[in-house]
């Protein structure tokens, strides 16, 4: 790859292993930084090596299966307290005082 900073679309193509194709759909739709001058379309390195670093994907396995597992916990614990406020307020309503 060069040492510039600033690049064309095959070169972008080339850098990230994304086609060109791509390239120009997202550089439309404003999802890659890119720099329109005339007919070319250019594109800041810097902005793309940060745009693939928020891509990835996280390789922690464990921090994600705690995260649905405390989730699904929460619902859990959410579920039963709503049964338990539901059975106090029929028991209530029949007359019936718990405390």
């Amino acid at each position: 790859m060069t040492n510039r900073r600033y690049v064309n679309i095959n070169e972008v193509s080339e850098y990230t292993s994304l086609p060109v194709k791509s390239l120009y759909e997202l550089a439309s739709q404003g999802r890659i930084p890119s720099i329109k001058l005339g007919k070319r379309v250019l594109f800041d390195l810097q902005d793309i090596d940060k745009m693939m670093e928020s891509m990835k994907r996280t390789c922690n396995k464990e921090e994600e299966i705690d995260k649905k597992l405390l989730k699904n916990f929460l619902i859990v614990i959410y579920n039963q307290s709503v049964t338990v406020m539901q059975t106090l307020f029929r028991l209530r309503k029949g007359g019936i005082s718990c405390f």
